[in-house]
């Protein structure tokens, strides 16, 4: 399946420097449980979602690799973009990106 999906918990910068070490770790330890969790739930709507619609009378369609490469070139300047746009406002742009594209890799 592709979609976006964004999941995330925010908080200023400062309100997070200002709590405790302990409660801190908690909060990351926490997170680090969610992201299975969340993980899990969503491979697991996802499936349901699919076999409901598949019962409708959904077509599943697999994405030929001459297409994935045809997306990937495509992406190329947004990706550019995106870096470019980052640098502008002093946020490491080219890292986020390469941390993204090598978790994407790997699983």
């Amino acid at each position: 399946m592709g979609y976006p999906s964004a999941q995330c918990l925010v908080m200023n910068k400062g309100k997070w420097n200002s709590l405790p070490a302990d409660i801190q770790k908690t909060i990351e330890k926490i997170s680090e449980e969610y992201i299975e969790k969340q993980g899990k739930l969503w491979d697991e709507t996802t499936k349901e979602g699919v076999e409901f619609g598949i019962s409708k009378g959904m077509k599943v369609f697999k994405i030929s690799p001459a297409e994935v490469a045809i997306t990937r070139e495509n992406m190329k300047p947004v990706l550019a973009d995106y870096v470019k746009r980052m640098k502008e406002k002093g946020l490491p742009g080219e890292e986020s990106l390469k941390f993204l594209q090598d978790f994407v890799k790997s699983h």
